[in-house]
């Protein structure tokens, strides 16, 4: 954890006790979970230990509360790339802020999962809260990741106005593999991250409201983009094997111009998201950085019965300024095998099924597919509750397609869980 963020959350510790001194009845919960996570590629385990979370929550007064949520993480990893392990005993927070409250405004600072989007899984406006990729399971903690900042929702009417500030910048964590092309020739990789500056901060603000049964916002982010842009340097000809290949990550800034709608029929519920990504290659003639370009997402879900909903959406990124000439001439094979050499549109699909069979049994199957290279991801999930508070959670996550699409890329990632949990 950087030092700015461990003085913020050491603050806002103090901030948490000092109202727990005050508050007349705090409130103590979490759970303890052990949790294994074999690799479906190899034989071999990618994870297994044990973590402890308590989470406090309190009241000072009518206007003030705060949260605070740590985990005591105990676990062997495999390192990546290596048969090696390694262990480590890890103290975090996952979750830590104060809240005010009043009648027309709230105010949050500090740690904070922050969400955007009403479609499921895809969300284009959703562009605050970072993902862990490479631990995607079962519950929503361990591969979302909270962002140190800012957040006030005013209630002017029957509107919601939510207005963010982040000043650290958090970007998605992605499993990534090294092209197996370069062999036995050195690397080095080196990421350039968003220094904590006032120039680097993030800020954003969503309006959301209601008309004719439709839920309805509109929103706009100034940030940098989760995912990275790669910059790959090769050894000069001239000198072979004295320096190494060089892979370079980079966060360029991006303005996302966003809307979001649901509206319920019956047993059917539309509902739809979309954004322009206006990136920092706005003229198109940067192959490393992304071009502008316009995503959606429709979606409807139905509940043909109480004990099962099934979700279906179609997925659309358009880009704009685009020459794929231009691209596949700047494009080297290190870069290509990092990254997918985009068409101007590329579509995709998602379903989710969930299945509640008693108040025990919980079965859950989402899938995202790209239809241009037929590669895929599915999460099935399988809770059973045995008791009140105990959790026993299954599943598989798992990438398929060519060695060289989206997905197929990251196919020696897959892997199973299989964890227990109970709550107090």
């Amino acid at each position: 954890m950087a030092l700015t963020q461990r003085f913020a959350a050491v603050c806002l510790l103090c901030a948490v006790l000092a109202g727990t001194a005050i508050a007349q009845s705090p409130e103590l919960h979490g759970y303890v979970k052990f949790f294994a996570h074999p690799n479906l590629r190899q034989s071999r385990f990618d994870r297994a230990g044990a973590r402890l979370q308590a989470s406090l929550s309190h009241h000072a007064g009518d206007h003030l509360s705060a949260f605070a949520s740590f985990d005591i993480n105990v676990e062997e990893t495999r390192n990546r790339g290596s048969d090696e392990r390694s262990a480590a005993t890890e103290l975090y927070p996952v979750e830590l802020y104060v809240q005010f409250d009043w009648e027309k405004l709230a105010l949050r600072v500090g740690k904070q999962f922050i969400f955007w989007g009403k479609t499921d899984w895809i969300n284009p406006t959703d562009n605050i809260t970072p993902w862990d990729f490479a631990n995607i399971d079962a519950e929503l903690e361990d591969y979302r990741l909270a962002v140190t900042g800012i957040k006030a929702n005013w209630y002017p009417g029957n509107w919601d106005v939510e207005m963010i500030v982040t000043p650290v910048f958090q970007p998605n964590r992605i499993p990534m593999r090294i092209p197996d092309m370069i062999g036995s020739v050195p690397t080095e990789v080196r990421k350039d991250l968003p220094g904590f500056e006032v120039k680097n901060m993030q800020y954003g603000v969503r309006a959301s409201s209601y008309v004719s049964g439709f839920d309805y916002s509109l929103s706009y982010w100034n940030g940098f983009d989760l995912f990275p842009s790669l910059y790959v340097s090769l050894p000069p000809t001239s000198h072979p094997g004295t320096n190494s290949v060089r892979f370079q990550y980079a966060y360029y800034r991006v303005q996302v111009f966003g809307f979001d709608f649901a509206r319920s029929f019956g047993a059917w519920m539309v509902k739809g998201e979309g954004a322009y990504f206006r990136t920092a290659d706005a003229t198109g003639t940067d192959p490393y950085i992304t071009n502008p370009h316009f995503k959606y997402v429709l979606g409807v879900d139905w509940y043909p019965s109480d004990d099962i909903v099934i979700n279906g959406q179609f997925i659309q990124d358009i880009l704009f300024k685009y020459s794929r000439d231009y691209e596949l001439l700047q494009l080297g094979p290190f870069v290509s095998a990092f990254h997918d050499v985009p068409g101007k549109v590329t579509n995709s699909a998602s379903l989710r099924v969930q299945y509640d069979a008693s108040d025990s049994w919980n079965v859950q199957l989402i899938g995202v597919v790209n239809l241009r290279d037929v590669d895929f991801f599915l999460l099935p999930i399988v809770n059973y509750s045995p008791y009140d508070g105990v959790n026993v959670y299954a599943g598989a996550t798992t990438f398929f397609g060519p060695d060289e699409s989206p997905f197929g890329r990251t196919k020696d990632f897959s892997r199973a869980f299989l964890e227990v949990k109970y709550s107090y």
